[in-house]
């Protein structure tokens, strides 16, 4: 992926999460509470158990996330800085973009049964997100190096990170509806 201007990916991000959290807020809605629970015919996670994934996942990044956009960082920021992913961050998102199944990461499998308004704290969790991108805007992405929560093998850039958070959730959005969609087909 070519540089971009930090802002413009900014502005993307936000509203890419904006839109995800009105996504799974639909398809979820339109479930029943038991539906939450009911697993796919050809196996996998129910509803709930994405969106317990998802926070899990959120959690990870967030509790990383927080101190460095809390921190002070002294490189000047412009309308006229770039971002650009880092090799491994690019590599990351772009296999949430693909079709392909994925094991996920010891770390990210949900237990036995989600928790409690999982929904709800999803959302929170996506709020959460839209604040740390809007907060970071004083600070240079690519210059911001964290390690991924799975594997200190893995490093990545601020903007990365951010990134690989919208772009998870908008993989599992798409399997949220479809397994809403067939929910609200069977239970008619």
């Amino acid at each position: 992926m070519a540089a971009i201007p930090q802002h413009v990916h900014s502005a993307a991000l936000l509203q890419a999460n904006r839109a995800v959290i009105q996504r799974v807020r639909d398809a979820v809605s339109a479930l029943a509470p038991n539906d939450l629970m009911r697993h796919p015919p050809g196996g996998g996670w129910s509803v709930g158990e994405v969106l317990e994934h998802l926070i899990l996942a959120a959690d990870s990044y967030l509790e990383r996330l927080r101190p460095i956009v809390a921190a002070k960082h002294g490189h000047a920021v412009t309308t006229e800085t770039m971002w650009k992913p880092s090799l491994m961050g690019g590599l990351l998102v772009n296999s949430f973009r693909s079709p392909r199944k994925r094991r996920a990461p010891r770390i990210y499998r949900p237990g036995p049964s989600p928790r409690p308004r999982a929904l709800e704290e999803f959302v929170a969790r996506h709020e959460e997100l839209a604040r740390l991108i809007s907060a970071s805007g004083d600070k240079e992405w690519r210059r911001i190096r964290l390690r991924s929560p799975v594997t200190p093998l893995i490093r990545m850039n601020l903007g990365d990170a951010f990134s690989v958070l919208v772009t998870h959730a908008e993989r599992h959005a798409g399997q949220i509806e479809q397994r809403s969609s067939r929910s609200s087909r069977s239970s008619r």
